[in-house]
């Protein structure tokens, strides 16, 4: 199990916070963060590239949030024990490789310390109480490590994490969903909508025709002539069950399910797409034996607007939302990667923090004991 396991398999993803419009106003974000968080890097000298003169084993400053060597430190070893239990190699140090690695788990704990601002700017619709987070280590006690509190702390030893990081880690997943809720609040997509989607998307709601097939198979053309005079819809099954030497199909009743052109022999597939639906054939010869075919026929239909409306409106109000958090976190992330205070230049990312992937909408109660 990875750091991962310990989220329940989600990973910090920066979330969204609450503004008065669903728009983000770049200006309203700087200045009401400055007050909100009480930022202090005017406090530290910086050097005009991004990297300031930062007080003693701080690496990181992030709005009035510092991150340690330690830390980090700690959250580098969390990737060589992830590395460890999945078997894969790791960076030597000194290597570009592994200065790699701590730009990420830096930007991890960047990302971290911004979640945790956008949710104070939230407010209480976002608020991650600490009965709450003693709750989702409950919760993932009982479930992942059998209610043993030595098991949870070696499964931490390992991965080395801290309780306090394992706290911090599971505020940032309790905060994603509230913070999802908040910015995409806005957004709508109705009946309407879905008409009108329906209509613009006319093909996506077309069921082609579809064609299952069976067969008895047998050795000589004399069973399968004896066999024909006695078989019936109604007894198809049960001959097929008796007769058959096709063993994988018989115990289905001759059943081959689905079959699409190109796939059978040619003797075979000619006679199946020829047949009507329920239509039974007379002996067929192929290299496996003579059979016997019948085929069922389903015609091409479309799915009525009654019956899709409802998934289309699940499906592009996800999408929507989504698109909305999606073009509001691309633009905290830059904000706050400007903002941020670094020690070391080669410490700072290389490009500006990939996107994490959008979280889906929470399922109501998801998360919770």
């Amino acid at each position: 199990m990875g750091t991962e396991g310990l989220l329940g398999g989600r990973g910090p993803v920066l979330p969204s916070p609450p503004l008065s419009g669903t728009r983000l106003r770049r200006a309203g974000l700087l200045a009401a963060a400055a007050v909100a968080i009480g930022l202090v890097a005017a406090a530290c000298s910086s050097n005009g590239d991004g990297t300031a003169d930062l007080p003693g084993d701080v690496v990181v400053q992030v709005g009035d949030a510092e991150i340690t060597d330690a830390e980090l430190g700690r959250g580098v070893a969390q990737q060589r024990a992830q590395a460890q239990q999945q078997g894969t190699s790791f960076p030597e140090e000194g290597s570009d490789g592994f200065d790699a690695v701590r730009r990420q788990a830096l930007d991890t704990l960047v990302l971290q310390r911004v979640i945790d601002f956008e949710s104070r700017r939230c407010g209480e619709p976002c608020r991650v109480t600490p009965e709450e987070v003693d709750q989702e280590l409950e919760r993932i006690k009982r479930q992942q490590f059998n209610g043993s509190d030595q098991q949870l702390n070696q499964f931490l030893r390992r991965a080395s994490i801290t309780r306090a990081d394992a706290r911090r880690l599971l505020r940032s997943q309790l905060q994603q969903p509230k913070l999802f809720n908040r910015i995409t609040r806005g957004v709508r997509f109705g009946p309407v909508e879905a008409r009108r989607f329906y209509n613009d998307n006319g093909d996506q709601f077309r069921v082609p025709a579809g064609r299952t097939a069976a067969h008895i198979l047998v050795e000589t053309e004399a069973e399968a002539i004896a066999l024909r005079e006695r078989v019936t819809t109604e007894n198809f099954a049960r001959l097929a069950r008796e007769s058959s030497t096709d063993t994988g199909s018989a115990a289905q009743g001759g059943d081959l399910g689905p079959i699409r052109r190109g796939q059978l022999v040619d003797p075979f597939e000619e006679v199946a797409f020829a047949l009507a639906d329920g239509e039974i054939s007379e002996p067929v010869k192929t290299q496996f034996g003579w059979h016997i075919i019948t085929a069922q026929v389903t015609p091409a239909s479309a799915t009525p607007f009654a019956e899709a409306r409802d998934p289309i409106i699940s499906q592009q109000l996800s999408q929507k939302r989504q698109e909305e958090f999606a073009t509001w976190r691309d633009e905290v992330l830059a904000e706050w990667e400007d903002r941020a205070l670094y020690a070391d230049a080669a410490l700072r990312p290389e490009r500006a923090p990939q996107p994490q992937p959008v979280p889906s909408p929470p399922e109501p109660g998801a998360g919770q004991p």
